[in-house]
């Protein structure tokens, strides 16, 4: 049986791509000739250990960084010299950087009021964020009575209430305790599918990417070691 047409149906079309992009700190090579495809809808993992340039791939890709070769593309949209603000990317860090002095509502609810859009539609939205990551109730919740992991979840919903087409996530669980990373890493796997948005995590850890990955990228001296499922 042929199933040539089987697998041209199941290949997503790519939503980032990275081709020959190098990218060099004070004469250093960081990045040596990078090239990575991204699947619209996928979770895709960057693995490896500190200094492999994992995170500065992360930072091209957000437009915090322009590479010194090659091209980053969005829905083939070469994007290089577009900022940041301008990229349909959302991205969370180690310190998910919340406002302390802000409730659970106003945080998830900035973008949308510097964007302006109108209250009615940031109040459906965000709880909508709320529903999404089981903070139901939450809103008038100080930022600083939350877990660690209720922050981490407040972070994602902030990131998402944008509806971002790409999220990024740099090493987020890294600030909490084991049995916290385990639960929260589900959490986001669980908010991927439901939302289905591209997903980018930065991790060092092998037990964490093999659980959430869709496809894991290790890198090593920056230089894309291998690339597959987790079964591989």
């Amino acid at each position: 049986m042929d199933n040539s047409n089987a697998t041209v149906t199941e290949k997503k079309k790519n939503i980032v791509e990275l081709k020959n992009i190098t990218v060099r700190f004070d004469g250093e090579t960081i990045l040596d000739d990078l090239s990575l495809s991204i699947g619209d809808g996928e979770f895709v993992t960057l693995l490896g250990s500190s200094g492999c340039g994992k995170t500065t791939t992360l930072r091209l890709i957000a437009g915090f960084l322009e590479p010194d070769e090659g091209e980053v593309f969005f829905d083939s949209k070469n994007m290089n010299g577009v900022p940041a603000y301008k990229r349909e990317v959302n991205t969370i860090f180690q310190r998910y950087a919340l406002f302390p002095n802000y409730n659970v509502f106003e945080n998830i609810a900035y973008g949308l009021r510097v964007r302006h859009v109108p209250e009615a539609e940031i109040k459906e939205r965000v709880q909508e964020m709320l529903t999404l990551v089981n903070l139901e109730g939450f809103g008038k919740r100080p930022i600083t009575k939350l877990s660690g992991g209720q922050q981490q979840r407040v972070a994602i919903a902030r990131a998402l209430v944008k509806m971002p087409r790409v999220l990024l996530l740099d090493e987020p669980l890294s600030n909490l305790d084991a049995r916290l990373r385990l639960q929260t890493r589900e959490e986001i796997k669980r908010i991927q599918r439901e939302t289905g948005i591209t997903t980018i995590f930065v991790t060092h850890d092998q037990d964490e990417a093999m659980s959430i990955s869709d496809r894991i990228v290790v890198m090593k001296d920056g230089v894309v070691q291998q690339i597959g499922k987790p079964q591989e």
